[in-house]
């Protein structure tokens, strides 16, 4: 009998719909968008700390599920492409939505939150993912990256 010499981890991809395809919600335009995130921030954390989360969206931009990829600090917050892409490619995501807040309550992209965009669009384009829009929010308003011909 031959001794087990490795000892390894199965891996699993796996995703749970909670919600039948025919009752997901089906995103139309910029605002419905903000409001679907609005709807999953924790408004009493939008002042204090950064977030960045995403939408998942089959090719019919029907709702797979939102992502909370992390949680920062007053000044930022890490936005891993492979934590991302994981989740895009466990629940066969067409699309991407991508969104974070500015403690600063300021609206305006910094350079940093242009380049990950373009990062992240990049390996998209490599995976047939489209990252269809980027969102930075406040309470009451919301920039668009793709309303500014930035995306």
């Amino acid at each position: 009998m031959r001794p087990n010499l490795y000892k390894i981890s199965e891996i699993q991809l796996q995703y749970k719909p909670k919600i039948k395809a025919s009752e997901r919600p089906v995103l139309k335009c910029t605002e419905d968008v903000y409001q679907m995130f609005k709807q999953y921030w924790n408004m009493d954390l939008i002042e204090l700390v950064e977030e960045f989360k995403v939408i998942l969206l089959n090719r019919s931009n029907a709702v797979l599920g939102i992502l909370n990829v992390s949680t920062g600090g007053l000044t930022g917050v890490i936005a891993d492409p492979r934590i991302i892409f994981g989740a895009a490619l466990k629940s066969g995501a067409n699309g991407l939505l991508l969104c974070h807040n500015h403690p600063t309550m300021t609206l305006k992209p910094s350079e940093q939150d242009i380049a990950l965009t373009e990062k992240i669009k990049r390996a998209g384009v490599f995976l047939d993912i489209n990252i269809l829009d980027h969102l930075i929010i406040n309470e009451d308003n919301y920039f668009s990256f793709k309303g500014a011909g930035l995306l």
